[in-house]
């Protein structure tokens, strides 16, 4: 994406300067020479517009300030050569969204709202607002001096604190608009739960997002010191209120001690409790990467008389690198689109800065009467490593997405398991007890079906997207057709689907595992030290080759064009490379690697039954690489509940589909030497 950075600064301390046109700026863009600017008002006159804008003096008050202030910021950035210069370049980049940061540390400048200022000459769109124009899509941020170590690094795994207050002398918030908006967005990757089980419930949606209702600053700061949250979205109402002879504007939160009391808790106030000392062993101080502050006049800075600036600039100022705030009153229905429109994207890992351009123009659109659309103002820290930390999330949570749906599909299969046991024992199938189950594993299966869906869409969008990340893509994309295969399969054993859809149910396993057998071979071809790439290949490739069902011989061989014993010397070619290739993974300093690599290995001999020749002594390999597995992973880790999972592949699902001999025997052996709970753990 391209970037210009635009600097504003001035002699003396950040605070105690007002507005005056007396008052000389230097204005830095990229490399251009400086230049001086001034504001062309005192600060009382725009402190008027300000009111006018914050919705007191009256409609027409408010239309003509809005275009009237617009006109004027427009002119001040006209004045700056270096940004008219700058806007004019071609850039080689496919992105036509271009990022205006907007650095500013004086505090009486945070006043202005530069983000409703009209486009000037000599920019793309003149005389339309500069960040609605399409000429040159513009997305503006604040920024303050800041040290690299509190740029925005993106959180692997998000988790929402989701912060409601009103007071009852303040007003009502549209509290369960935005928190049902948040419920849904969190969705896909929530895990199965009964909703009988109000508190496995409660855990699987605490692993995502937590409601903390009629908040004081005290639960708050006690909320943040002993968890971890990576997005914290607050709903209440910003109060101007006299601060000596200053005025300023504050949260008003609950009282901690009286609940129907109002506490005006100011930026600086906030932002310590949202950066506490990590409690019980008094660690680092908490750090959310992303807070919104869905309340009016969280943006504004106040009369600046004395020290401190607006809720938002304070929370940036305390090390939070990304703020989202509105700096005039939100309406109700523009706080949920707001919600709305940037949890859906950051929890996905999308560029925040398309969803803030995004948001603007859908506030725009959808709320012409107010100017919601200029309120918004997010204060953004980034790192030079910035798209590729969003590359890494997208791949992570498309794969948490995936993990969820599975989960889903995991219960329905052992609901399917359950009923068919079930009707063996029933004294009446057909009861309405029984009737009632099935429908119930339907609309299960159903759902299930189309989180997963939903989830490889997102993965086979990354693969066109992120043309880079292919290696890993192509990773989770054979993993999710396998396990999608398994599912498919298992609903084929149902007894409540005819024979014609328990066939073709067979037959879309089969294309399922076909497609993951070729995700594992691009992957293996990508880079040939993934050994255990190679190892999944050749798994699939040797039960392909020994299929007994495929009615229709649709699904191809290892080698078509080869006759039986050029095909068994080839694939014994391969299982002899791959154990050379987890051989020498044993070595390797990265532990996780030389984990994978006892596990490659118990496979490997496991699959050597149906290689000829077979290694000798095969058997006490897979046995012995077994244990050191176990020694080496950790009974309940991630690894261990995978390779336990693969083994019961072989012990119950593909010894249906080909003719093994006593490989799924073997299997089951090792199978019952890795531990039974690790399925609680990691399901």
């Amino acid at each position: 994406m391209r970037t210009i950075t635009l600097e504003l600064l001035r002699h003396g301390p950040a605070h105690n300067q007002l507005l005056s046109p007396l008052t000389p700026y230097l204005a830095l863009c990229e490399n251009h020479g400086a230049v001086t600017i001034t504001v062309p008002f005192e600060h009382n006159q725009f402190l008027h517009r300000l009111s006018a804008l914050g919705y007191k003096l009256g409609e027409e008050s408010r239309i003509f300030q809005l275009n009237d202030t617009a006109r004027v910021l427009g002119e001040i950035l006209g004045n700056i050569p270096g940004l008219t210069a700058e806007s004019g370049k071609d850039d080689d980049s496919d992105d036509n969204l271009t990022h205006l940061r907007l650095i500013i540390s004086a505090s009486e400048l945070a006043l202005l709202p530069f983000e409703l200022a009209l486009s000037p000459n000599g920019l793309p769109g003149s005389g339309q607002h500069l960040l609605l124009q399409p000429q040159m899509p513009i997305c503006l941020t604040r920024e303050i001096r800041r040290v690299p170590g509190e740029q925005l690094q993106r959180p692997l795994k998000p988790r929402i604190l989701f912060i409601a207050a009103s007071p009852p002398e303040v007003g009502e918030i549209p509290v369960e608009s935005h928190l049902l908006t948040l419920r849904r967005l969190i969705t896909p990757w929530v895990k199965y739960f009964d909703t009988d089980d109000k508190e496995t419930q409660r855990q699987r949606i605490d692993e995502h997002l937590v409601f903390l209702p009629g908040a004081s600053v005290e639960e708050i700061e006690k909320q943040c010191a002993t968890n971890t949250f990576t997005h914290i979205h607050i709903l209440a109402h910003g109060v101007e209120r006299r601060e000596n002879y200053d005025t300023r504007f504050f949260l008003a939160l609950h009282n901690a001690h009286d609940p129907y009391k109002t506490e005006y808790i100011s930026g600086a106030r906030l932002a310590t409790a949202l950066r506490p000392s990590q409690r019980p062993d008094s660690g680092g101080l908490a750090k959310p990467v992303v807070v919104t502050l869905a309340s009016c006049d969280s943006g504004n800075v106040g009369s600046v008389a004395g020290a401190g600036a607006s809720i938002a600039h304070a929370l940036h100022e305390s090390g939070i690198p990304m703020v989202v705030a509105g700096q005039f009153p939100l309406t109700f229905a523009g706080s949920v689109c707001l919600t709305d429109c940037l949890y859906e994207g950051l929890l996905w890992g999308t560029d925040p800065r398309r969803l803030l351009y995004d948001l603007r123009r859908r506030l725009y659109a959808q709320f012409q009467d107010k100017h919601d659309w200029a309120s918004l103002t997010a204060y953004v820290s980034l790192p030079p490593n910035f798209e590729q930390q969003l590359a890494e999330v997208q791949i992570a949570q498309a794969l948490r997405s995936i993990n969820a749906a599975m989960n889903h599909a995991d219960e329905a299969t052992r609901r399917v398991f359950a009923r068919i046991m079930a009707r063996r024992t029933a004294a009446d199938p057909s009861s309405a007890a029984n009737q009632s189950n099935e429908e119930d594993v339907k609309n299960l299966l159903t759902n299930a079906w189309e989180k997963i869906k939903e989830a490889k869409k997102k993965l086979e969008r990354l693969l066109t997207r992120l043309p880079d990340k292919k290696l890993e893509i192509y990773g989770l994309m054979a993993s999710t057709e396998k396990r999608q295969a398994e599912i498919l399969f298992s609903i084929s054993r149902s007894s409540f689907i005819d024979d014609k859809t328990r066939q073709q149910n067979k037959k879309e396993s089969l294309d399922l595992l076909q497609k993951a057998q070729d995700y594992y071979w691009k992957t293996f071809m990508l880079d040939r030290s993934q050994s255990w790439a190679l190892v999944q290949y050749l798994s699939l490739t040797l039960l392909f080759h020994k299929l007994h069902f495929d009615p229709n011989h649709q699904h191809k061989v290892a080698f078509p064009d080869d006759n039986e014993a050029e095909t068994e010397k080839k694939l014994a070619n391969l299982h002899t490379m791959a154990i050379l290739l987890s051989e020498y993974d044993l070595r390797n300093p990265d532990r996780a690697r030389a984990t994978w690599a006892h596990s490659n290995l118990i496979e490997l001999y496991l699959l050597s039954s149906l290689v000829q020749p077979a290694p000798e002594d095969a058997w006490n390999q897979a046995i012995k690489y077994t244990y050191d597995f176990l020694d080496l992973a950790g009974r309940d880790s991630f690894a261990v509940y995978s390779t336990r999972r693969q083994m019961l592949r072989y012990v119950e699902w593909f010894k249906e589909l080909a003719d093994l001999g006593n490989l799924p025997l073997l299997a089951d052996e090792i199978f019952n030497k890795f531990p039974e709970d690790v399925e609680d753990a990691w399901k």
